[in-house]
């Protein structure tokens, strides 16, 4: 046994064959000593008793056999998992990150979502990845870019995911219109409400069952379907107008545009004079040229006096 068996091995497996006779011997012995002269059912809960005895006595022996080759079989198969676990972090990360997206029903394919700082819509996702259609920023419309990017999965267990609007739903969008003159706030933001009116009106109806719809559904209350326009002052003093219009997603830049031209136009704002100078500073040199002519008309005057 020893050619073939470390030593200690074939110790251990000696000492165990003869635990195991002795506890059996001995098992034979006490059930012949204590169940004579007993009833059929004294009999039977007595040797119940002897067998658990020598059954913890077996798994006691045992366990004082091989203790030591225990521990080193369990430090070996903990490495073997730390090397396993080490090796796999990554893909086992993307697995609990596609399982997250599962169980928490976080976006299917289709959905426009920003993730990672990537924004996009979903074109297909797998246990590892999901792969998505980038599109551009708000501002530039909601058409996409051409490229795809493919995601780890493991991004959703460090990051945030936002889930957008569907292009042909109703959404709020907002911008601001920054003005570099003073202007009357009232009427600024009374030119907003009736572009914003004239642009949104046909479909404002049907915006607002919309909007009543996905409340219920979501169990809370968005902004919208009405039109908002408020008014601050930027860090540098200059008058800000933030705008919320309730409308088609698709729809959102091209009628902030409207909103945004239709106002410049009707306040006049950015009006180029005829030299291509603002209104405002044309103005401001011809009052400039004016008092230089008349200085030099006074030291004419005083001139031909002096004569």
């Amino acid at each position: 046994m020893h050619l073939f068996i470390p030593s200690r091995i074939a110790d251990n497996l000696t000492v165990t064959l003869v635990l195991v006779a002795l506890l059996f011997a001995t098992r034979l012995v006490a059930e012949a000593v204590f169940t004579r002269r007993a009833d059929p059912a004294t009999m039977r809960r007595r040797k119940f008793t002897i067998r658990a005895i020598g059954n913890v006595i077996l798994a006691v022996g045992l366990l004082a056999i091989w203790l030591s080759e225990i521990q080193d079989m369990m430090l070996s198969l903990t490495a073997v998992l730390v090397a396993f676990v080490v090796a796999t972090k990554e893909l086992i990360m993307c697995a609990a990150g596609s399982m997250l997206r599962f169980g928490g029903h976080l976006f299917k394919v289709g959905d426009r979502i920003e993730l990672g700082g990537i924004h996009g819509e979903v074109i297909d996702h797998g246990l590892f990845s999901t792969t998505i259609a980038e599109l551009p920023s708000h501002a530039l419309g909601a058409s996409g870019t051409g490229r795809t990017v493919m995601l780890p999965n493991s991004v959703l267990l460090t990051g945030v995911v936002r889930v957008e609007a569907q292009p042909r739903h109703y959404a709020p969008h907002r911008f601001i219109l920054t003005l570099e003159h003073p202007q009357a706030p009232g009427r600024v933001i009374a030119a907003l409400e009736t572009a914003a009116e004239n642009a949104l009106g046909a479909d404002r109806e049907l915006a607002a069952r919309f909007h009543q719809y996905a409340a219920r559904k979501a169990g809370f209350d968005t902004a919208g379907p009405t039109t908002e326009v408020s008014v601050t002052t930027s860090d540098l003093g200059k008058l800000q107008f933030h705008v919320m219009i309730y409308c088609l997603v698709k729809d959102a830049r091209g009628i902030e545009q409207t909103i945004l031209r239709t106002v410049l136009d009707e306040l006049a704002i950015g009006a180029v004079a005829r030299e291509g100078r603002p209104a405002g500073a044309e103005a401001m040199l011809s009052e400039l040229a004016r008092q230089l002519r008349d200085g030099q008309h006074k030291g004419r005057g005083t001139a031909a006096r002096a004569a």
